[in-house]
């Protein structure tokens, strides 16, 4: 199912009281009115090219939040986003799942420095992995997408103990703790073990332990129920500005990683009391945020965004995006949902920042797209290498170009007018540049010097 270019823009505002010391209820009034127009303003051409549809909310401490929506939450139906959807969150998944181990080690039922083997007797890398190597994608373990199984299935077929099985097989891509890797994978391994210690499903433990004493009633794991009031079907981009329904991966592959749904009024919940000290111990809280390398901590991201302090985590699975970053000496908390597959939600999450910050907002990149290729499909099909264990193979399918990052997801690749290529769905230009006999021998990824570059194998 597609959609043309126009999409309706609707929005939705609730009370927001900025704070101002002193300030009249009409000039908090007057306040909220212009925060919701510089949104408004911000996020619109996202919508009108059918790069954005959902939820942005914002809350300073525990005042009443501004939660905005956009667009369309059922295009087959035509039913506009409300403030109470449940999305897809993907990779924030991440942070509950680091949140539920540490409660699990304040509970004395385990400790971040144990061996995996101690609760994974089956899992059969020889070289010791911790938990914390888990934690902070230090293990060396495989991602979900590398899984052979994933590949043929398309990520739709097998069950997690197939997975966890799978991920045994697989060699580990660095020794344990030696660098940092990426991995769904080893939240995959994480989701086991709390499994095997709690006793409980990954998602009645979660349930159990946070989101129903948080009060967070529109928050589960993928599959705990069939059919959610509120549940937002997800969209992929497609062409110059088209949409297409899809199915999200099986849960197999993203309990503990990416399994959860949730609402903007849930992660703000969240946010508000992980940070308010109402779930872990002052030391659970230190291990949680403190920065093992590359920027992360368990589950979370931990940098600076306009000078400030933030704790952050963005999710993108098939259909949907979605950002929540906690500003913590501001106790500001900045919430993107979206049932559109797009890295567009990079350029609303940061431009949503500046607004509330007071900082100038980026503006929107101009792109012009080109009626039909400069040069035939043919020539940039083939496997371009960006280093060990990541390679981006270009494809060819009915007219169009597509890009395949290792197994993952086949994201469309769009002409432009001046001979680059435009994925919307991760919001990157691809330039192709050819050798000294006019074979196309690189792909640039970006603009700018520092964009990466594959050299192509075949």
């Amino acid at each position: 199912m597609r959609i043309a270019r126009l999409i309706v823009l609707i929005g939705w505002v609730s009370t927001f009281f900025i704070g101002v010391t002193g300030a009249t209820q009409t000039e908090q009034s007057d306040a909220v009115s212009d925060l919701t127009s510089e949104i408004d303003r911000a996020v619109a051409p996202y919508v009108a090219a059918g790069d954005f549809m959902g939820v942005v909310a914002v809350q300073r401490s525990e005042e009443p939040p501004l939660i905005l929506s956009y667009g369309l939450a059922s295009i087959e139906l035509g039913v506009p986003h409300r403030p109470a959807g449940r999305f897809l969150i993907g990779s924030i998944s991440k942070q509950f799942t680091a949140v539920a181990i540490l409660l699990l080690e304040q509970e004395g039922r385990l400790k971040t420095s144990d061996l995996i083997k101690l609760y994974l007797p089956d899992f059969k890398p020889g070289e010791p992995i911790t938990i914390e190597q888990l934690l902070t994608h230090t293990s060396g373990v495989a991602d979900v997408y590398s899984l052979k199984r994933f590949g043929e299935t398309g990520g739709k077929g097998g069950s997690f103990s197939d997975v966890i099985q799978d991920l045994g097989e697989m060699p580990l891509t660095h020794p344990p703790g030696s660098t940092y890797a990426y991995s769904n994978g080893g939240y995959s391994l994480l989701a086991a073990i709390i499994e095997h210690v709690s006793g409980m499903t990954y998602g009645d433990y979660l349930a159990d332990r946070i989101f129903k004493p948080l009060g967070m009633a529109s928050t589960s794991d993928d599959r705990q129920v069939p059919a959610v009031r509120n549940r937002v079907p997800g969209y992929d981009p497609w062409g110059r500005h088209d949409l297409v329904r899809t199915v999200p991966m099986a849960e197999a592959y993203s309990k503990g990683s990416g399994s959860l749904w949730s609402s903007a009024a849930d992660l703000l919940t969240w946010n508000n009391a992980l940070h308010g000290g109402r779930l872990l111990s002052g030391a659970s809280y230190a291990k949680l945020m403190h920065d093992y390398g590359h920027a992360y901590g368990y589950g979370v991201s931990v940098f600076k965004r306009f000078s400030r302090d933030v704790i952050s985590h963005d999710g993108r699975v098939s259909g949907y995006a979605s950002d929540t970053a906690r500003y913590l000496n501001e106790q500001t908390t900045v919430v993107i949902l979206s049932n559109v597959q797009s890295v567009a939600r990079d350029d609303i999450r940061r431009a949503v920042a500046a607004i509330v910050f007071d900082e100038l907002p980026p503006k929107p990149e101009v792109r012009i797209f080109a009626e039909r290729p400069l040069d035939p499909l043919v020539d940039f099909v083939g496997e371009y290498s960006f280093g060990p264990g990541f390679k981006v193979t270009i494809l060819e399918s009915n007219g169009r170009l597509l890009a395949r990052a290792n197994q993952g997801a086949d994201s469309e690749l769009v002409p432009m007018s001046d001979g680059t290529w435009f994925s919307r769905m991760l919001y990157a230009t691809v330039r192709f540049e050819r050798g000294d006999r006019g074979r196309v021998n690189m792909l640039v990824w970006g603009r700018g010097d520092q964009a990466p570059i594959g050299t192509r194998i075949r």
